[in-house]
């Protein structure tokens, strides 16, 4: 009973943000394939999906900011919590980004060539999220592998990308050449994001051991 009023009116607030951050995580997670659907499955749906923010990513930034702003204790350093809820942030917008210049160029549906990067893109977002969950249940072993994973991704990413760039600079059609070199560059960008933000799981990691 002491501990208890102790805790509520004297003892300063300790939020779980190990347990926020993975719901952030996860929320990418549903966007990250969301935007797979919108363009190599052409639904329009999940398109819609992540431009109106169905899945509150946004919100959940928002309320662990506001969380770390009012919070004195937090299970590691501020800047780290900080720096890790600002790049899950800027994913969710990149890819609300990807979509809304590829309804500009008027493209509704990716031709297969693209499958293979979506794909990459998408093991990215499944690696990273399982990686929240296993820091979560102290699994550190884990969370170092699903972080490795999603920098294979990336890698693996990155030679699919140079040699569809390689492809196009031989196209004779200049608009195709400038719309489709925009895309890949965006998508290549997407991918390096959820390489910062593996590492940035794996600084949490290693503030935790």
């Amino acid at each position: 009973m002491f501990k208890s009023l102790l805790q509520k009116y004297v003892l300063p607030k300790e939020v779980d943000f190990l347990g926020a951050l993975n719901l952030h995580a996860q929320a990418i997670k549903r966007i990250t394939h969301d935007l797979q659907a919108c363009f190599i499955d052409g639904n329009e749906t999940s398109c819609q999906a992540v431009i109106e923010d169905q899945h509150q990513a946004k919100n959940i930034k928002d309320t662990n900011m506001n969380e770390l702003l009012n919070s004195f204790i937090t299970p590691i350093d501020r800047e780290s919590i900080f720096r890790i809820i600002s790049q899950l942030d800027w994913l969710s917008v990149s890819i609300r980004h990807f979509i809304i210049e590829a309804k500009a160029y008027e493209i509704d549906k990716l031709h297969d060539g693209y499958s293979t990067l979506f794909f990459q893109i998408c093991q990215s977002a499944d690696h990273l999220a399982k990686g929240f969950e296993k820091l979560i249940e102290r699994e550190h072993n884990a969370v170092a592998t699903e972080a490795q994973n999603v920098r294979d991704s990336y890698d693996y990413l990155v030679d699919i990308y140079a040699e569809k760039m390689a492809l196009l600079s031989k196209s004779n059609n200049l608009q195709e050449m400038f719309i489709h070199r925009e895309l890949l560059l965006q998508l290549k960008e997407i991918g390096k994001r959820f390489q910062v933000c593996a590492n940035s799981l794996e600084d949490i990691l290693v503030k935790m051991s």
